[in-house]
């Protein structure tokens, strides 16, 4: 059964440390979801999946404000619809002032053991500050509406009934101006930091979504709590999962007498990359520490592996396809991620897909305790769990577990087990292609 086309609306796509859409887009156009691809901004990074390069061509990228095609769309959008076109900039008003409270209660509770932002460098505390700032929200919240009023004069002309944004911040607020002005419907699915980071907007987002969408049960409570009277069961989890085709169990033989850990992630403080080196230089026994990923933190994280005395054993990888992920990941004896809240932004992991991928494959794993994360790790039987910023109590929990095979390979286990339960993305794909099919 083919569906009707959508609109599936990013940030910016393709992106490689955000492969799991990628993922989601090629499965649904598999169970005849019709997709179009929209993205507000190019890709910041070159560097992709193979399977990403081959969509490239085909994204309609939005045209900058500064573009004479973008303000003939909107002109004729003011002149067709004045009510409508200026209606919207009031709306992202209102909906911005209605929500200035939101999110403060649970912000308070869940960074109330969040680990202080000593970690970032000055540019990222600068950054960081602007991409919390309320008040510049809304301004970029403003900025964005000539693009929703130019998509939305696109997708009428295309025939398009239906817009999907994935993360809940700027390209859902895209989604939610494009409903107001030419009426289709929109849905999201909100993520991680999108919705913790400046819950502004949210409320209005959840309420008037046809439906939303999130990968934890966490997020859900959460946007449920935002969205206020009426938004309770409006938000359906939906785990992102991983392929059990490509991340399947496979002897794990390492490639030297020293034990190898290995991690994966953005190198950004809240992955908490920084914990793990320190856990590793606490050990009793040298190790291996391999980090695949790139980011803002790396020449810091090079420069702390250097003051820890352990810099020769430590790899950094740079990005890397998945084929070659599999690769280190069957010659490891640990897989580790260390995720940290940031104490004032609240930045943080939810449930990280590369742990579910590193389960699948039956490494053993170790995390924090934080968000989502204990949805899918069942401390003691499918993996272990430590209290987050703590690098003793994570150096301990990895001296025991590569001290004790047998213990490793009962926890391999039972996390293979666990992630084929809820995080098989076949099963879990299914249920998302059905409701995309039930929009008529």
């Amino acid at each position: 059964m083919k569906s009707k086309p959508i609109a599936f609306l990013f940030p910016a796509f393709p992106n490689l440390h955000q492969t799991f859409v990628l993922w989601e887009v090629l499965a649904l156009r598999e169970r005849g979801v019709d997709i179009r691809i929209h993205s507000i901004k190019q890709p910041s990074t070159g560097t992709q999946q193979p399977e990403a390069e081959a969509l490239r061509a085909e994204v309609h990228y939005l045209p900058s404000n500064f573009s004479a095609k973008l303000w003939a769309a909107n002109l004729r959008m003011l002149v067709g619809s004045p009510l409508r076109y200026l209606g919207a900039y009031w709306g992202v008003i209102r909906s911005w002032w209605e929500d200035r409270a939101a999110g403060s209660d649970w912000k308070q509770r869940s960074t109330s053991k969040a680990a202080p932002d000593r970690e970032r460098t000055l540019r990222e505390h600068l950054e960081g500050r602007f991409n919390r700032s309320p008040f510049l929200y809304l301004l970029k919240s403003l900025w964005l509406v000539p693009a929703a009023a130019y998509l939305a004069d696109d997708l009428r002309r295309n025939g398009i009934t239906h817009i999907h944004a994935h993360w809940a911040s700027y390209s859902t607020t895209v989604a939610l101006v494009v409903h107001w002005l030419i009426d289709i419907p929109f849905s999201f699915s909100a993520h991680a930091y999108d919705i913790y980071l400046v819950p502004r907007l949210l409320g209005v987002k959840v309420r008037e979504a046809a439906f939303s969408v999130t990968c934890a049960r966490v997020n859900k409570a959460f946007l449920e709590s935002i969205g206020g009277a009426g938004a309770e069961g409006r938000v359906t989890v939906n785990y992102h999962g991983v392929s059990l085709d490509r991340f399947k169990p496979i002897e794990h033989r390492s490639d030297t007498d020293m034990p190898t850990i290995v991690t994966c992630g953005r190198l950004e403080p809240y992955k908490g990359h920084h914990v793990l080196l320190r856990a590793c230089a606490a050990l009793d026994r040298p190790v291996r520490c391999v980090l695949i990923g790139e980011g803002p933190q790396r020449g810091r994280l090079e420069e702390l592996a250097r003051e820890l005395g352990i810099a020769e054993r430590v790899d950094f990888t740079g990005p890397l396809p998945q084929s070659q992920l599999v690769e280190i990941y069957g010659r490891a004896d640990l897989f580790v991620l260390a995720s940290v809240v940031l104490e004032q932004s609240g930045k943080r992991d939810v449930i990280p897909n590369v742990l579910a991928e590193a389960m699948a494959m039956e490494l053993p794993v170790v995390a924090t305790d934080i968000s989502g994360i204990a949805e899918l790790i069942r401390d003691g039987e499918s993996g272990r769990l430590v209290p987050s910023n703590d690098p003793d109590a994570l150096a301990a929990v990895i001296a025991e577990l590569l001290a004790a095979p047998q213990e490793r390979h009962r926890l391999a286990l039972g996390g293979a087990a666990r992630v084929r339960e809820i995080f098989d993305r076949d099963k879990n794909i299914e249920d998302l292609a059905a409701m995309f099919h039930g929009l008529g």
